[in-house]
C-alpha cells in the first residue's frame, strides 16, 4: 500500500499489520452510518434557519451555542433565546420559521462527496450497512430518497425523537448489533459529531469521524480515525489502515447466541477491539491514491498546470458525476460548449455511427458529413452570410481567420475590439482581446489593436444614463478611430453578449449603431458568436436576437452539441478569395465533429426547442431577480435566453471578485458547477446551463443557487 499523505505532503503513520498479524486481522461484517451531517450535510442549513429566528429577535446564534446541540435530541434553543432577550418567544411561530427555512434550504441537497462510491464498495464487498440516526423515520426516508441512497440498507435504527434512546447513549448501536447478531469488533461506525462518536464508543465500536463544516472544529478525539471526507479514502485503504478485512455481512454461526449470552451492556463489549487499535490516538488520513489505484500525486506531478481535484467519471444531461459518485448540476455547460448537455444520446449515436466509417480526412477533400454541415449552416445563417469556412479547429482560430480575411479584403491593418473582449487564446487573439492581465506575461503582441469601452450600462464608462446617453459607447468609437488608430481599420470585432467579460448585454440600438458606423467608414463588422451562437440566446444566433447582420460571424463551442471540437466562419459572398492555406488547421473540418454538428443543428431546429430556451431563461431570470432583494451582494442580473450573468458587489456596490470566486468554489458543496468572469478576476457569476434544461431542472438549479447565496449572505 502506498504511504498515506496529508494535503501538505507529509506522510502520516498508521498501524500497518505485520505479516504475522495480517493472518489475525478481524473480519468486519457491518458498517453503521449516522445520517445527518455524515452521509449528507443539512447542518449549515438547519443552523441558518434557527439563526434567522435569533436575528429577528435582535440576537446572534453563535457557533459555540450550536455546537452544544449538534447530534442531540430534545434541545431547546428557544430557552436560550429567551435568556438572551429577557422575554418570551412565540415558540410555535419560531418553529414555523425554522420549518419553512429548512424546507427551502434543503430542497435538492445531495449526499456528501464520496458517499455513493463508498456505499457501492460496501455492497460489492458483501458488508452489511446499517443506518443509525437520531432523526425521525419520515425525515430519514425522505432525504435518503432525495440523496439517491435509499436502497441497500440492512436496517435503519432511529430514536424517533425520543431523548432516552438518542445518542450519545449507546442504545441505538446496541440494538443494531443485536439485530445483526454481531459483536462490537465485527462492526464499525461513521459519525460526524462528538455526541455520535461517544455513542458508538460506548457500544464498543470502532468509530471513524467524518466531520462537516459545522463539526470540524469540535473535539472529535474520541474517534479512532478522522477523515476529512469520504472522497479522501476508499474502503480497501481504510480496512488496511485499521487492520481489518471484509467478511460476510451475515454473522458466523453461533455469534448471535454469543451476543445474546454476553448481553448488550456486558463489560466484554468494549474489550473485543483488536490489540493494535487499543489506546491508539486519533489521526487524520488523506491518501495519495484514488479509487482506480493510480498514484494521484505522481500523475499530477506531470501536469503543466495541476487540475482541479474533482475527477469526472460520466455525465448525463445537465449533470456531471465525479468518480466518487457525487452529482453536480453544471451551470456552465462544461466550458459553455455543451449545448445539448453531457452525452446526449443522439449525439453519442451519431458519433458512434460515423466513427466506424471515417473519423478524419484532410480538409482538402470532401466528405458526406462536412458537405451536409455546410449545407445546414448555409440554411440557418443570418441573411447574406452564404459562405461557410470550416477549416478552423477552435474559436481562437476562427476569430484569427476572420481578421485575416478582413485585412486581406480591406488592405487595412487595424482592429477595433472592446475593453472586456475575449477573442481567444492564440498570441494574436490575446492581443486583440481586452483585459491587460491577459497580455501582461507576453512581451510580443499584435500591433494595430484599438480597445474601446464596452456598452456596459450598469457601469457606463461615460457615466451616462441610457435614456439620455445617445449611445456614446458607439458614437465615441469614431474618436478612437480618428485619434487612437492608424486611420486604417480593417474590422470591428464584437461579442453581441460578452462571453468572459461579464455577460455584458448591449443596450437596444447599439449593434445597429455599430453596423451603421462600419458601413459609413468602409469597415467590416465581425460578430464573435463563439459563445452566443447555436441557441444560447434563445435564437439560433445573437444576430437573429438583435436583428443585425454582420459581414462575418465566427462560431464554435456549442455546435459540437456534447463537446465535439468544431469551429468556423460564416461570411458574405464578396469576402471570398483568401487562399485556404492562410486560414486552415490540421483538425479543421473534422468528419466526426461534423457528424455531431449536423445532429446538433437538427435538434436545435426542432419545433419548440428554442422557444423552450427563451422560456426557461426568462424563468431563471425571474427567480434570480426575486432572490436579489434578500441577498445584499447580488447586483445587476442580465442576459438573453440561457446566457445569464449575476454581478456580485460589496456593500458600496463596487465589484467584489473575491466573493465571486468564493461563491463559485462553495457552489460545489451545493452540487453546482459555476464559472466566473475574467478567469476569476471578474465579479460576475455566469449561469449558462445546457440548453436542454427543463423548467424542473431550472428550479433545481435556482433552489441551489438560492441556498448558496443565502448561506453566503
Amino acid at each position: 500500500m502506498p504511504p498515506l499523505r496529508t494535503s501538505r505532503g507529509a506522510v502520516v503513520s498508521h498501524p500497518c499489520p505485520s505479516a504475522d498479524s495480517a493472518v489475525r486481522t478481524v473480519p468486519l461484517r457491518a458498517v453503521f452510518f449516522d445520517f445527518d451531517g455524515t452521509l449528507w450535510d443539512p447542518e449549515p442549513h438547519i443552523f441558518h434557519a434557527y439563526a434567522e429566528v435569533f436575528r429577528r429577535h435582535g440576537q446572534v446564534l453563535t457557533g459555540s451555542t450550536w455546537s452544544t446541540v449538534v447530534g442531540t435530541v430534545g434541545f431547546d434553543l428557544w430557552t436560550e433565546l429567551e435568556r438572551l432577550t429577557g422575554g418570551c418567544v412565540d415558540r410555535e411561530a419560531a418553529d414555523a420559521v425554522v420549518s419553512l427555512g429548512t424546507e427551502e434550504r434543503l430542497a435538492g441537497l445531495g449526499s456528501r462527496p464520496g458517499v455513493h462510491r463508498w456505499l457501492a464498495e460496501l455492497d460489492r464487498s458483501g458488508l452489511a450497512r446499517v443506518l443509525v440516526s437520531n432523526s425521525r423515520r419520515p425525515w430519514i426516508a425522505r432525504y435518503l430518497r432525495q440523496c439517491g441512497i435509499d436502497r441497500g440498507w440492512r436496517a435503519i435504527h432511529s430514536s424517533d425523537g425520543r431523548p432516552d434512546r438518542a445518542k450519545p447513549a449507546p442504545h441505538l448501536y446496541q440494538e443494531a448489533l443485536d439485530r445483526l447478531g454481531l459483536r462490537p469488533d465485527e462492526a464499525m461506525a461513521f459519525e460526524d459529531s462528538p455526541s455520535g462518536i461517544k455513542a458508538a464508543k460506548r457500544a464498543g465500536l470502532r468509530c471513524v469521524a467524518v466531520p462537516n463544516a459545522m463539526t470540524a472544529g469540535l473535539d472529535l478525539s474520541e474517534a479512532d480515525l478522522t477523515l476529512a471526507s469520504f472522497a479522501h479514502m476508499d474502503l480497501p485503504q481504510l480496512l488496511h489502515s485499521m487492520g481489518l478485512r471484509a467478511g460476510s455481512g451475515d454473522p458466523p454461526q453461533g455469534s448471535r447466541a454469543r451476543r445474546a449470552a454476553r448481553g448488550a451492556d456486558s463489560p466484554e463489549a468494549g474489550r473485543s477491539i483488536p490489540e493494535h487499535r487499543q489506546g491508539a490516538s486519533s489521526m487524520t488520513v488523506l491518501p495519495s491514491a484514488n479509487s482506480c489505484g493510480e498514484d494521484v500525486e505522481d500523475v499530477l506531478h506531470h501536469y503543466y498546470n495541476p487540475p482541479h481535484p474533482l475527477k469526472a467519471a460520466r455525465g448525463e444531461g445537465v449533470y456531471l458525476c465525479a468518480d466518487d459518485g457525487t452529482r453536480y448540476l453544471d451551470c456552465s455547460s462544461g466550458t459553455f460548449n455543451l449545448t445539448l448537455g453531457y452525452s446526449h444520446p443522439e449525439i453519442v449515436e451519431a458519433v458512434r455511427a460515423q466513427a466506424g466509417e471515417l473519423i478524419h480526412v484532410t480538409s482538402k477533400f470532401q466528405s458526406g458529413p462536412v458537405n451536409e454541415l455546410v449545407s445546414r449552416l448555409a440554411e440557418i445563417a443570418p441573411d447574406g452570410l452564404s459562405r461557410v469556412h470550416l477549416k478552423s479547429s477552435s474559436g481562437s482560430d476562427a476569430n484569427e481567420g476572420a481578421i485575416k480575411i478582413a485585412q486581406h479584403h480591406t488592405g487595412n491593418p487595424d482592429i477595433v475590439s472592446l475593453f472586456r473582449a475575449h477573442l481567444g487564446q492564440t498570441m494574436g487573439m490575446i492581443g486583440a482581446s481586452g483585459a491587460a492581465f491577459r497580455r501582461a506575461p507576453f512581451p510580443s503582441q499584435i500591433p494595430g489593436v484599438v480597445h474601446v469601452p464596452d456598452p456596459y450600462c450598469a457601469r457606463c464608462f461615460y457615466r451616462q444614463e441610457r435614456a439620455t446617453c445617445g449611445l456614446l459607447c458607439a458614437e465615441r468609437i469614431n474618436d478612437f478611430i480618428d485619434y487612437a488608430s492608424s486611420g486604417r481599420v480593417a474590422c470591428v470585432v464584437v461579442e453581441p453578449i460578452s462571453g468572459n467579460g461579464g455577460n455584458v448585454v448591449a443596450p437596444d440600438g447599439y449593434l445597429q449603431a455599430l453596423r451603421d458606423l462600419c458601413d459609413e467608414r468602409g469597415i467590416l463588422l465581425v460578430f464573435d458568436e463563439i459563445q452566443t451562437g447555436f441557441g444560447r440566446t434563445g435564437h439560433m444566433f445573437a444576430a437573429d436576437t438583435y436583428g443585425v447582420t454582420p459581414d462575418m460571424l465566427t462560431f464554435g463551442k456549442g455546435l459540437g452539441g456534447s463537446g465535439l471540437p468544431i469551429a468556423g466562419i460564416l461570411a458574405k459572398e464578396r469576402l471570398t478569395g483568401l487562399e485556404g492555406h492562410h486560414i486552415s488547421s490540421t483538425f479543421g473540418a473534422n468528419v466526426l465533429a461534423a457528424a455531431a454538428a449536423v445532429k446538433t443543428i437538427e435538434i436545435l431546429r426542432r419545433p419548440g426547442f428554442l422557444e423552450n430556451v427563451r422560456a426557461v431563461g426568462a424563468h431563471v431570470m425571474s427567480r434570480l431577480r426575486e432572490l436579489a432583494p434578500q441577498v445584499p451582494f447580488m447586483g445587476d442580473i442580465r442576459g438573453e435566453g440561457l446566457m445569464i450573468g449575476v454581478e456580485i458587489v460589496d456593500s458600496d456596490g463596487a465589484p467584489d471578485p473575491a466573493l465571486t470566486t468564493h461563491l463559485a468554489e462553495r457552489g460545489m458543496a451545493h452540487g453546482l458547477l459555476l464559472r466566473t468572469s475574467l478567469y476569476g478576476f471578474g465579479n460576475v457569476v455566469k449561469v449558462r446551463p445546457p440548453l436542454i434544461m427543463t423548467r424542473e431542472e431550472a428550479d433545481d438549479m435556482c433552489d441551489r443557487l438560492r441556498r448558496l447565496f443565502l448561506d453566503a449572505s
